[in-house]
């Protein structure tokens, strides 16, 4: 079954996004994705579908190590200066410093031998002012797009000759910028997920998909399928209108909530965790068994 077009339309955006947010470790896994998503709304399965959609179409995504990256057709387009996008993430005082470089080496040195080592690139680019991040994007952008080739760390202009300025190219451009409301609705939710692979904050911002990564941490990880098929069933019967269900999963699901934690409160001594009729909890008795 096909995913809705402003799904698959959104999952685009967003792996265009990781490249502007994270140059050097751009993509997104299978679960980052869902993350982004389900903060739009969309729902789990129409992602899962169109995830399969593109990749079974080979358009706009390639899975490698575990992530999803946009393909070679996609960030073709990152390369078309001339096309006006609103948003537009790129960085062209950036772009234009990389190309002006290379162009300044070709002039002094020829097409065959002109060279800049990255590393030495983007730290003068720093100190001209270029935020890092965003000299870094603009090599990728690069790179990606095959205008530029990376070999140990020393970049070259594929085929070597002069091009103009990328802010040459834009100012070119005709008519009106194309709006991109996917790519400006995904850019910060990105932004967010990526962020937390290194912050220390939950990898989910929904307290039920959070939990469900303490559980290793409390010593109680074999209840990771119980808990997300429970929080799966409670929020498609939330859906449906079965209050009765929900009711009783909702409850299955604050009963466990209290089971996996009232040992490690009470190692913080947490009173309100020290009664007694919590004490049956930590067993995980029958009451938790459905």
């Amino acid at each position: 079954m096909l995913a809705p077009p402003q799904v698959v339309q959104f999952v685009q955006a967003a792996l265009e996004c990781s490249i502007y947010i994270a140059p050097k470790d751009f993509g997104l896994t299978y679960d980052e994705i869902m993350e982004v998503g389900k903060r739009i709304g969309f729902q789990a399965g129409e992602i899962g579908d169109a995830l399969q959609q593109i990749g079974a179409q080979q358009v706009t995504v390639r899975q490698v190590r575990n992530r999803f990256y946009p393909d070679h057709s996609t960030v073709t387009m990152m390369g078309v200066f001339a096309l006006r996008e609103e948003p537009d993430y790129r960085n062209f005082a950036a772009l234009d410093f990389i190309c002006s470089e290379l162009n300044a080496r070709i002039r002094a040195e020829g097409a065959r031998n002109a060279r800049l080592e990255r590393s030495v690139v983007v730290e003068r680019a720093v100190a001209q002012g270029i935020p890092r991040n965003d000299i870094e994007a603009a090599i990728t952008i690069f790179v990606l797009c095959q205008q530029l080739i990376e070999e140990h760390g020393l970049l070259r202009r594929n085929g070597g000759l002069y091009q103009p300025l990328p802010s040459e190219q834009q100012s070119q451009a005709v008519g009106q910028a194309i709006s991109k409301a996917a790519r400006a609705r995904g850019y910060p939710i990105v932004k967010d997920v990526i962020e937390r692979r290194s912050d220390n904050r939950p990898k989910h911002v929904e307290p039920l998909d959070a939990f469900a990564d303490e559980l290793d941490k409390l010593g109680y990880g074999h209840f990771r399928l119980w808990w997300n098929q429970t929080v799966a069933e409670f929020r498609y019967g939330s859906t449906q209108s079965t209050p009765v269900s929900v009711c009783v999963l909702a409850a299955a699901l604050v009963e466990g909530a209290l089971a996996f934690v009232v040992t490690h409160a009470r190692k913080l001594e947490l009173r309100t965790l020290g009664s007694k009729p919590l004490k049956a909890t930590q067993g995980l008795g029958a009451s938790m068994i459905w």
